[in-house]
């Protein structure tokens, strides 16, 4: 008998699935339950409205982003490691068939979303771009970066290519990701 965290871990895994394929309000607790072979009533309990799943799904992705830069956001230091992190996860996740960013995806459905979900979203895209941002600061002042323009709007840039190439790399593979993230490199004249 599958223990009651796994069953939510499954919900959340099937979910995340069908977010990036289909969008929030392209799937139902049917399609979750029915891929698990469980009742709805197993979805409801864990989540008992869509946004209660939508706002867990954020907050998982918002855990995987804090635990891969809470070192640097307390402490500082070098800025090479986040920028690879952040193309690794980016490839990562498209290597895995999520393709899509979890921005892109509830987007496809902003304006029906719960306004909490709204909300939650909105908090979660500004501490990424708050983060990138820090970080560009950061390694321009330790000279590991090199850009033009402004930390804050060229985070926006990063961010919004690599939302893009994800989607443009479902369709024409895995080697547009990595030119894309070969070009940022460039740009920020990372050395490979």
């Amino acid at each position: 008998m599958a223990r009651i965290s796994d069953t939510r871990e499954q919900i959340m895994d099937r979910a995340a699935h069908l977010l990036m394929s289909r969008g929030f309000n392209g799937f139902s607790y049917a399609d979750i339950s029915s891929h698990l072979g469980v009742k709805n009533a197993a979805v409801h309990y864990h989540f008992p409205a869509k946004s209660d799943l939508a706002l867990a799904l954020i907050d998982d992705y918002r855990k995987i982003l804090r635990k891969n830069t809470a070192e640097f956001m307390a402490y500082g230091g070098s800025t090479l490691p986040q920028v690879e992190g952040l193309f690794a996860f980016t490839s990562k996740q498209c290597q895995l068939g999520r393709c899509i960013c979890p921005f892109g995806a509830f987007s496809v459905d902003y304006t029906d979303l719960p306004e909490d979900v709204r909300q939650e979203m909105a908090r979660f895209m500004d501490e990424t771009i708050n983060w990138l941002t820090q970080v560009l600061e950061v390694g321009r002042k330790q000279q590991e970066l090199e850009f033009t323009g402004k930390p804050g709007p060229k985070a926006l840039s990063i961010l919004a290519t690599l939302q893009g190439a994800r989607q443009m790399a479902r369709i024409h593979g895995f080697d547009l990701l990595d030119d894309v993230i070969g070009q940022i490199r460039s740009e920020l004249n990372i050395d490979t």
